[in-house]
């Protein structure tokens, strides 16, 4: 999905005088990764990825003893939004992310950077949890009531704690003033509890969840919504 980038280090690059099979098989491993690092999605159905989100049980909505709030009456699901690509499984979909976020980048506030990071999240999503339709205008809602639009998403420590995962997939630590790395963490706890954020109920549970304010949550709501409704430019 991303370019290439070198995750050996220094120290642990290939010595000298190693034999010929040696150096063919740690080209064949470097070629391989290069490959994989190219695509918004690294596995597909059928080899799933070793960290699923929602309905796997391996990560779960973090344990609260704290009651859901009910959404308030006559809560709007949020705006449809212009979808992020879809996910290629054997090409690389870095050309039309960034073709897609360059042009939406016109119609928005957000730079061109942060859409490609909102939208990432939500084609990684659509393979890790199908049914929770995040969109990524409710991750740039979050991000424009929580950090006014700018830099990464302000991720709690025990969101990021929990959730946190490369998002380019480079082999590389997770990093939390990493805007990719942020919306990802984000996106995989909004998606953790089953919902449809699609839907009003799934929606407003989801994110009042998150802030735990009603006003807070509309506030989100009408970002979000103002983002849904941007279409790209020329």
């Amino acid at each position: 999905m991303v370019e290439p980038t070198e995750s050996v280090a220094a120290d642990e690059r290939t010595p000298p005088h190693r034999s010929w099979s040696s150096l063919l098989l740690t080209a064949g491993v470097v070629a391989t990764g290069l490959v994989l690092v190219l695509t918004v999605g690294v596995t597909r159905p059928g080899a799933p990825r070793t960290d699923p989100v929602a309905g796997s049980g391996a990560i779960t909505a973090a344990a609260t003893t704290t009651p859901s709030l009910a959404p308030p009456a006559g809560a709007a699901a949020p705006r449809s939004a212009v979808a992020a690509p879809v996910d290629h499984p054997q090409a690389s979909d870095l050309a039309e992310l960034d073709n897609w976020a360059r042009r939406l980048s016109a119609a928005t506030t957000l730079s061109a950077a942060q859409l490609t990071a909102y939208g990432r999240a939500e084609m990684w999503l659509r393979g890790e949890a199908p049914s929770c339709r995040l969109s990524w205008a409710t991750l740039a809602g979050i991000g424009q009531a929580e950090a006014a639009g700018t830099g990464p998403l302000p991720v709690p420590d025990a969101i990021w704690t929990r959730f946190a995962t490369r998002a380019t997939q480079d082999g590389k630590p997770a990093d939390r003033v990493d805007v990719d790395d942020a919306a990802y963490a984000m996106a995989r706890y909004l998606c953790s509890g089953g919902a449809d954020l699609s839907t009003a109920g799934g929606w407003w549970h989801t994110v009042l969840d998150y802030t735990r304010s009603e006003p807070r949550a509309a506030e989100i709501l009408a970002a979000t919504d103002t983002f849904a409704a941007a279409r790209p430019g020329g």
